[in-house]
């Protein structure tokens, strides 16, 4: 119990340094407006729920949603809700590398082995940079792998190594950093080289040197047998795509780094204040952390563009964000700046966009995996209405 009392009082330390106790604050957007937005987006999805928070400059602007969170308890989604936030995860990961960096501890274009030895090398070097931008041509998720039925989704583990051995031996899918192609079992290995480094358990890590320090005490990883207060559901359509079902309960054991947080909206912007306000990073580390690591010119690997085309011949390709390390770079249709981050998993998508230049941070999220919300656009459209109070109607693309 003294423990527990010593990390709240840590905790809210830190949040009042940062101004994040969210007190209500006189420039609160306007709650039926956004509470409205968020309602056609939701009947849009086609989710049973969707919700928000937004803040500008430390204060919490709006938090709330529209819909359900637990269809079976009737529990409503807003942003105080606990949910998955999938591969957002990866940015709280890539912070804990780069606090090791900063602290000279790790070198971003040494080898990945150098911190992770367990991992087979290959037919060519892997340095962390390349695995930090998604270049370093380790595969992502294959069609089949987890079994019939998708039973090994349901696996517990307790190692990251043997959590890994279901991929690591598989060959690079082209040399490191000549294409970029997406993969979170590559990002799965920064698990390893946090808890080698720095000598402390992943979670235990982020709590004490992340999370806490931000003041995200509704952040944790998604274990199974934990209880967890103001949880919220994700649901998929059935067979037939007439309707929801519960998403199956897969074990995110496999995947911490990659996808296995969960969280709620206002411990996201947390999340990002800490980081504009420089608590969790100093700024040198943050410059190299968000700048565009990669040539315009770098695109997907031939089989990928293949596969696109036949999806569809007379679609233009797509080519890769503009990659950071994790973190994405955009620009809204008005010239706003900001890094953002998506994640999906178990039913549900998230969103966390953050223009630093403006300190407004925006999280969304949605509990269906039925019509795939724009939910990068969406933020977009409520960091305009935060910005500069213009009508969300105005602030369509």
């Amino acid at each position: 119990m003294r423990r527990a009392s010593s990390l709240l009082r840590r905790a809210k330390g830190g949040l009042l340094a940062l101004g994040l106790m969210f007190p209500a604050v006189a420039s609160a957007l306007d709650a039926t407006q956004v509470d409205s937005f968020l309602q056609r987006l939701r009947q849009q999805s086609g989710a049973p729920g969707v919700s928000a928070a937004v803040m500008v400059k430390g204060e919490l602007v709006y938090s709330g949603g529209a819909g359900i969170g637990d269809l079976e308890a009737g529990t409503p989604l807003n942003g105080l809700s606990v949910h998955n936030i999938g591969s957002i995860s990866k940015t709280q990961a890539v912070v804990a590398v780069m606090q090791l960096v900063e602290q000279g501890k790790v070198n971003l274009d040494a080898e990945i082995q150098a911190y992770v030895p367990w991992f087979p090398r290959k037919q060519a070097p892997i340095t962390l940079r390349q695995i930090l931008t998604h270049t370093s041509g380790i595969r992502h998720y294959r069609s089949g792998e987890f079994g019939e039925g998708e039973v090994l989704r349901y696996q517990q583990f307790d190692d990251i190594e043997q959590a890994s051995k279901r991929w690591m031996n598989d060959e690079l899918l082209f040399t490191p950093g000549q294409h970029w192609l997406y993969s979170s079992y590559a990002t799965n290995l920064l698990q390893a080289l946090v808890e080698r480094v720095s000598g402390e358990r992943f979670e235990a890590y982020l709590r004490r040197h992340v999370w806490e320090p931000a003041g995200m005490l509704d952040t944790q990883f998604d274990v199974p047998d934990r209880i967890v207060q103001r949880r919220s559901r994700g649901y998929v359509l059935d067979s037939g795509g007439g309707r929801l079902v519960n998403a199956p309960q897969e074990n995110v054991s496999y995947k911490y780094a990659g996808g296995g947080v969960i969280s709620t909206n206002e411990d996201m912007l947390r999340f990002g204040h800490a980081l504009n306000s420089g608590l969790l990073l100093k700024p040198a580390t943050m410059r190299e952390m968000l700048r565009a690591q990669l040539s315009p010119d770098i695109d997907y690997p031939p089989a990928s563009i293949e596969e696109e085309k036949q999806v569809d011949p007379l679609k233009t390709l797509s080519k890769p964000p503009v990659q950071a390390l994790i973190w994405r770079l955009g620009t809204d249709p008005w010239g706003g700046r900001y890094i953002e981050h998506s994640g999906s998993v178990k039913g549900t998508y998230s969103e966390l966009v953050d223009y630093q230049d403006d300190d407004i941070i925006v999280s969304l999220h949605v509990n269906a995996w039925a019509v795939k919300p724009d939910l990068k656009q969406a933020a977009e459209a409520l960091a305009r209405l935060a910005k500069l109070g213009l009508p969300i109607e105005a602030a369509k693309k």
